[in-house]
């Protein structure tokens, strides 16, 4: 599958995991060699490769790129002054703690001083290790400036990108709880929250959609619309990629063609001082060029950068009775050497109907060998009717009980067993989860946006046992 598709001036093909290709020249493309003596247009033959050169073909990944200059045309790395000290990627007693309280933040504010996307990057929390590489980290983002004159490289792991604020987020997270008119709704998901720019091309990446960022590529991020606000997943020593669907069958959950990938796009200018920042083991090194690297004129390849639109989910759920697992919407997989666990796990909570007869609808009570990291996009989430606001984010640790607050859980109950369908709608709630126990950083427990008060939300669940009462037979209920 190879489709061209348009949004306004980006350009995209579709579909995860293809070996794709794209020329912004004619004929820039070698056609019968990946390295000829003089490649078309007098460009030079580069490769970038995701995996061992011998990783079996069904999972290898490496891309071509024929560019004006060659990426290694700069001087030497330095550190970065200043770093970003509030970065990890590797987690360890010296630098992190474990906590199993639940944990829950409020929206991080953004700064007041000019801010670009590698200086508002901070960690949350993560487990393992770059070095090693194996493990994840967690961070989250505040922006109120483009990149300027400079292009972010990690060579740590891959960035998954969810935008969480663009223009007009501050109206919706208020109408949404007031269910206005969801006009709000829609204008703030057509404004373009970031564009970035990759080394195969151009991404407009708005609020609800999500941006995955290869190790090693070389990307800009700009504010079109002004200061942004979000989470980033990154995984080191894997990458992401699309969940078996077992007895769903051949469809359903992300559909791959809605896998977007940029078409070739670059820069042909000297521009004397241009940085590069590249953050190798959780520091910052900088080096400098003389010309932008986004000099790509063709490539082919499967190791790319791309988006996906979260509202093109299709979702699965029960019909019947009892609530399914949320494992049943995954989105994307960054599996571990264990068969059916995942390093981590990208989990969305869309839009859809609730039909469960005789059911507690909301998530239930539970603690799960699982680490669960949520936050949300906008609306608000079924199972927290208070102080889970959209830019916030909570940590439920491996074995940590938690569910539904005693609003959600006292309102559910209120309303019986003949309650009908009903749909949830303006929301879109996301959840980060892995087998290892993530390790949380001294900002995330000194920040000021921690909710102290969380544990609040349970404290007033009352017993509802009375030894006397009819037990429910619930094979005759409703008939």
């Amino acid at each position: 599958m190879e489709e061209s598709k348009a949004s306004g001036d980006f350009q995209y093909l579709s579909g995860f995991g293809n070996h794709l290709s794209s020329e912004a020249l004619v004929g820039a493309l070698p056609a019968d060699q990946n390295s000829p003596l003089i490649c078309p247009y007098g460009l030079y033959a580069e490769q970038i490769s995701g995996t061992s050169f011998t990783t079996p073909r069904s999972h290898n990944l490496f891309s071509w790129f024929y560019r004006i200059k060659p990426s290694v045309t700069h001087e030497p790395f330095k550190a970065r002054v200043p770093s970003n000290e509030r970065l990890l990627s590797e987690f360890s007693q010296s630098n992190s703690t474990t906590n199993p309280t639940q944990l829950r933040w409020k929206p991080v504010e953004i700064p007041d001083s000019p801010t670009d996307f590698i200086d508002g990057l901070f960690t949350v929390c993560g487990s393992g290790s770059s070095f090693m590489r194996h493990g994840y980290a967690i961070h989250m983002y505040t922006a109120n400036k483009s990149m300027d004159k400079c292009a972010f490289c990690n060579a740590d792991g891959d960035f998954l990108i969810v935008p969480q604020q663009g223009k007009g987020t501050k109206v919706l997270s208020v109408t949404i709880f007031l269910n206005s008119s969801i006009s709000y709704l829609e204008s703030w998901l057509n404004n373009t929250g970031l564009v970035i720019t990759t080394e195969c091309g151009r991404l407009k990446v708005s609020p609800g959609e999500i941006a995955i960022l290869p190790q090693g590529f070389r990307f800009t991020v700009n504010l079109p619309d002004g200061p942004s606000r979000g989470y980033v997943g990154e995984i080191f020593g894997t990458h992401f990629r699309l969940p078996d669907l077992g007895p769903i069958g051949a469809n359903g959950l992300a559909s791959p063609r809605d896998f977007l990938v940029p078409t070739a796009w670059y820069e042909d200018k000297f521009n004397p001082g241009y940085t590069i920042v590249q953050k190798f083991g959780g520091e910052l090194f900088v080096a400098v060029q003389d010309f932008s690297p986004f000099n790509v004129v063709a490539w082919h390849g499967n190791y790319v950068p791309y988006k996906y639109d979260l509202n093109k989910f299709c979702p699965y759920n029960t019909v019947l009775f009892d609530h399914s697992d949320p494992s049943i919407n995954t989105v994307l997989t960054a599996p571990s050497d264990k068969p059916g666990v995942a390093l981590l796990d990208f989990v969305i909570f869309p839009p859809r109907w609730l039909v469960a007869e005789h059911t507690f609808r909301p998530p239930y009570y539970h603690r799960n060998c699982m680490s669960e990291f949520m936050g949300l996009v906008y609306g608000g989430y079924e199972a927290k009717v208070d102080g889970f606001l959209p830019g916030g984010a909570s940590l439920h640790n491996c074995m940590t009980p938690h569910g539904p607050d005693t609003k959600s859980y006292e309102a559910t109950i209120a309303r019986g067993n003949n309650v009908g369908p009903s749909k949830i709608t303006e929301t879109m709630a996301f959840m980060f989860e892995s087998c290892l126990i993530p390790r949380i950083t001294p900002w995330a427990l000194q920040s000021p946006f921690l909710d102290h008060d969380y544990y609040q939300c349970w404290i007033g669940l009352r017993s509802h046992f009375n030894q006397k009462s009819e037990v429910p037979n619930l094979q005759n209920n409703g008939e």
